[in-house]
């Protein structure tokens, strides 16, 4: 009795292992075009789709017919990121037609510029957005400010509307850089 349970137990062993071995591989997932030029892996570096829409912004050689190809891109990033339903994969997608739209020269070009989210905060004060971001070796405090009543909290809410500031949390505040980047390519295709 305790052979025939060796003998099915080491042949249940030895089929797993068979089946195991002889199972197509499958390859990790694919890592996006714009991280082959692009990284993230430097001080306070901005995400990928950042870099790519204000660097995008800040080159001088884009051509008519690479802004007219990159217009509906970047608006489908847009339309992708306010649907709550959208997989990241699909924003990588668009990302990736995004990156394989530029020269290796002008991807080059914003590798260099080493786009970080402090730079990035810059930008959007510029329109009045402040960005909700942490701030490296600081932890925030949960609850810190929750000592305001609420017509203190509604007073100050009142005051940012006034002066035109809006803070992170819309989406309008969200893809801001992306609108200012089809407004750039727009100018360069004649549109």
């Amino acid at each position: 009795m305790k052979k025939s349970i060796f003998r099915i137990a080491l042949f249940t062993l030895l089929a797993a292992f068979l089946i195991y071995a002889c199972a197509p591989t499958v390859e990790a997932s694919p890592t996006s075009l714009a991280s082959a030029y692009l990284s993230i892996e430097y001080s306070d570096a901005a995400n990928l789709r950042s870099q790519l829409a204000y660097g995008t912004l800040k080159l001088t050689d884009i051509t008519p017919e690479q802004a007219s190809t990159l217009i509906p891109l970047w608006q489908a990033v847009i339309s992708l990121s306010g649907d709550t339903t959208t997989a990241s994969e699909e924003l990588t997608a668009v990302q990736d037609q995004i990156t394989a739209v530029m020269t290796e020269s002008q991807l080059q070009a914003i590798a260099e510029m080493q786009i970080t989210n402090a730079g990035l905060n810059e930008f959007y004060a510029q329109y009045g957005v402040t960005l909700p971001t942490p701030i490296p070796g600081v932890t925030k405090v949960p609850g810190s400010g929750s000592g305001k009543t609420e017509e203190e909290k509604a007073a100050a809410e009142a005051t940012k509307t006034a002066a035109g500031e809006t803070t992170g949390t819309g989406q309008a505040a969200k893809t801001l850089l992306f609108e200012k980047t089809i407004d750039y390519l727009t100018g360069i295709s004649g549109q």
